[in-house]
């Protein structure tokens, strides 16, 4: 495995022109271009689309959602933050009988050993598409150092995991109209004020919980713990070090996601076999 290969694979980069007609006079605009791996689609044509979600048995939902884990962990252990993780920006590559993600569209990518390019009003409400932004942007706190916009991946990776149970984000399904929120937030600032993001804990266990119902029963608790690490409403809780004590000892914050969503699987698997034992003796005994 190469240390990048969860991401989407780069042929070539060149230049050319575009000539374009205005008020009757010709301009030849340059442009530069990358060539990027062909895709079969993303990962929010499923999750948008109700009977492909629900038609996706489990295994696999988890094995798309590990592609994506594995590719952030590639990218945080090579100095690069995503910041904009949502579904659509995770693409979907199928070579026969295997899918795999691949993690594209770096526009907001963050070199992390560079210093920040802009003031810090630039980094606190975020950028990009407000429905899939962490709590700390909406309400006007976010950071401009390296652990904030790894923090803020993390939080990405736990919405994309609500795409796949509930086909919207997290923000979303908890905060609702960002909009409604940053403006609240810029009154609150106006006013002197500033919301303590551990207070939003209570809803989000609260949409999690609701969340779980669409689950398997066998994964339940796993599914509730990931998602409650990686969309903690404060940033600093979704870095802390593995609730499971087999894993306390991984250097790499996301080692312990990739080691619990292998168990899930393996679990899942397991339960599909006693189930079609079930049947065969069912079927036997009729």
């Amino acid at each position: 495995m190469t240390a990048c290969d969860g991401v989407i694979n780069y042929v070539e980069s060149g230049s050319d022109s575009v000539e374009l007609t205005a008020n009757g006079i010709n301009v030849s605009v340059p442009i530069r271009f990358h060539v990027l791996a062909l895709a079969s689609g993303s990962v929010n044509e499923l999750v948008e689309d109700p009977g492909a979600r629900a038609d996706m048995a489990w295994p696999a939902k988890l094995r798309l959602w590990r592609d994506v884990v594995l590719g952030i962990q590639q990218m945080h252990l090579r100095g690069v933050a995503h910041r904009d993780l949502k579904a659509e920006n995770c693409l979907l590559l199928v070579r026969g009988q295997t899918t795999a993600v691949k993690i594209a569209d770096f526009g907001r990518a963050k070199d992390l050993n560079t210093l920040p390019s802009r003031t810090l009003g630039s980094y606190v409400a975020g950028r990009g598409d407000l429905r899939f932004a962490p709590p700390e942007f909406l309400f006007l706190q976010g950071g401009s150092l390296a652990r904030d916009f790894i923090a803020a991946d993390h939080y990405g990776l736990g919405s994309i995991l609500a795409e796949l149970i509930s086909g919207h984000p997290m923000s979303a399904v908890v905060l609702g109209d960002p909009g409604g929120v940053i403006r609240q937030a810029q009154h609150d600032r106006a006013a002197g004020y500033q919301r303590n993001l551990a207070g939003l804990a209570v809803p989000y266990r609260t949409a999690i919980s609701d969340m779980l119902t669409l689950t398997p029963a066998s994964i339940r608790e796993d599914l509730s713990v990931l998602l409650s690490r990686l969309c903690h409403p404060v940033p600093e809780q979704r870095l802390e070090g593995s609730p499971y004590s087999r894993d306390r000892a991984a250097r790499d914050p996301l080692s312990w996601v990739i080691r619990r969503t292998d168990i899930m699987i393996r679990r899942l698997e397991r339960d599909a076999r006693s189930e079609r034992r079930r049947n065969q003796k069912a079927r036997i005994a009729a």
